[in-house]
């Protein structure tokens, strides 16, 4: 397993980042990582600082200093774990399939798009269409989200810290304390995040998206 470091250098266009994933990177080298192609003329070399620490026990990718330019971090992520310090851009996580990302900034358009199974963790705030299409998983925003939060959502959890706009195809299931939130929250406690500071069991519960099939739910932590 290696641990690998990409420090985003100051870009004018927008970047997908969805080739670089913990298990596509996983035995390269830095001159390998480095000459990785992300678009026809763009490689990973002209947009990023890359290093490598191959003495470490887990599969991560480490970005930093990125922004809203950096789009698709995470996508269809299969394994280990993605750490953001920084904003991300459009379809942060989209299509996780498993393992844990975490975005210490904010991220853009369509977090969580298709998520299918893992833990997608925002710290600051998430874009319209935040957890759109999503099927399973866990989807946690510190911050604020924006316009058809869980459009579309078939299962999965959004767990929020403050009360989002109301949305037409959810239902307000009211107050609850809900013990069973201790089991997610024990999973947040290995983790480097503000997410391990969380141990409030009292939420306000929604259930939808109604036009689908209504079978997901958006709890809103309450102090």
């Amino acid at each position: 397993m290696s641990q690998i470091t990409l420090t985003a250098k100051a870009v004018a266009r927008s970047v997908d980042c969805r080739a670089l994933l913990p298990e596509a990177l996983q035995g390269k080298t830095v001159a390998e990582i480095a000459n990785i192609k992300l678009a026809a003329n763009l490689s990973v070399a002209d947009v990023f600082e890359v290093s490598v620490d191959s003495a470490s026990e887990a599969a991560v990718v480490n970005f930093k200093n990125t922004t809203a330019a950096h789009e698709y971090i995470g996508f269809g992520m299969t394994s280990g774990q993605i750490n953001v310090a920084g904003d991300a851009g459009d379809f942060l996580g989209a299509q996780l399939q498993n393992g844990v990302l975490i975005c210490t900034g904010n991220a853009g358009a369509r977090a969580g798009d298709r998520m299918r199974r893992g833990m997608l963790l925002i710290e600051g705030n998430a874009g319209d269409y935040c957890g759109s299409d999503m099927m399973a998983g866990t989807l946690g925003v510190l911050g604020t989200t924006g316009a058809y939060l869980g459009y579309g959502m078939k299962r999965g959890t959004l767990l929020l810290a403050h009360t989002p706009a109301a949305q037409a195809t959810w239902v307000d299931c009211g107050f609850h304390k809900l013990p069973f939130l201790n089991i997610l929250y024990k999973s947040f406690k290995r983790l480097d995040s503000r997410f391990a500071q969380i141990s409030s069991q009292r939420v306000q519960r929604w259930m939808g998206d109604m036009g689908g099939l209504g079978k997901a739910e958006i709890l809103v932590i309450q102090s």
